[in-house]
């Protein structure tokens, strides 16, 4: 009886700490999400300071500021980068996967938090200031020194935080 109730105890411990479904916040719209921005950037990641405890502080350099006050710099608390991490374009985010319901590159651990990570050198749509969602950090291409003109994520957001419309996939 008593491994019994080692065993129920074991269990439920284990499943206070689980993540059953990803809160509202982290999946909403992405006309919302940028309804709500206030604070988004192009920024190169120039710098990862480990905290412990599975902490990562990110220091980028902006590139450029599209919504929020005029900075320099900014720092993201993450987790470690790793193998595992989709750290991808989604061809340019053209890809249906992207723009569907949870789409995005940054996903929540287990305990429902996002801890993005982030690979030194390269360059992400950052999403500050707010609730963060699945699509927050996204990975933008460099091309001769500049943020990928043809990416579509970039471009949709640009066009709405200017207040013009423009298509999403395909459009």
């Amino acid at each position: 009886m008593r491994s019994l109730v080692f065993v129920v105890l074991a269990l439920h411990a284990a499943a206070s700490e689980a993540c059953w479904a990803p809160p509202p916040k982290q999946l909403i719209g992405i006309d919302e999400q940028l309804g709500q921005a206030m604070d988004v950037a192009v920024g190169q990641v120039i710098g990862a300071t480990p905290l412990g405890d599975q902490q990562v502080e990110y220091r980028f350099l902006v590139l450029e500021q599209l919504a929020g006050p005029a900075q320099k710099v900014f720092t993201v608390m993450g987790g470690p980068a790793e193998r595992s991490d989709k750290d991808s374009t989604f061809d340019h985010h053209r890809d249906f996967a992207f723009w569907a319901r949870g789409g995005g590159r940054t996903m929540n651990g287990s305990d429902c938090v996002i801890r993005p990570g982030f690979v030194v050198g390269n360059s992400y749509l950052v999403f500050l200031g707010s609730t963060p969602t699945w699509r927050s950090f996204e990975k933008i291409d460099m091309i001769d020194g500049i943020a990928d003109p043809d990416d579509k994520w970039l471009a949709y957001v640009k066009a709405r935080l200017a207040g013009t419309a423009t298509g999403r996939v395909g459009r």
